[in-house]
């Protein structure tokens, strides 16, 4: 199983710091696959059925996670932040 952890998350001090998303992907070795993504926007945007909607699938994904984990898939974890390259 693989789990993998996106960060586009805006940093800095301007008006769009903090603002971006966030992704967790679980992939199991039969290739099922669930995915959470939160973003972030305006704060009138940021409700369970905008934004937030993401949260719908937390469940899922650690069902799938943890159903891996009990057949012994061994457990890959990748976590990519796309702004490194920003910060430099």
């Amino acid at each position: 199983m693989k789990v993998t952890e996106t960060h586009n998350i805006g940093g800095g001090y301007d008006e769009y710091a903090g603002k971006g998303s966030l992704d967790v992907t679980v992939v199991d070795d039969a290739g099922n696959r669930k995915s959470v993504t939160i973003y972030a926007g305006e704060p009138e945007d940021a409700v369970f059925y905008r934004d937030l909607n993401g949260a719908f699938r937390i469940a899922d994904a650690i069902k799938l996670a943890y159903e891996a984990g009990k057949r012994g898939e061994p457990l890959e974890y990748e976590f990519i932040d796309e702004n490194e390259d920003e910060e430099e």
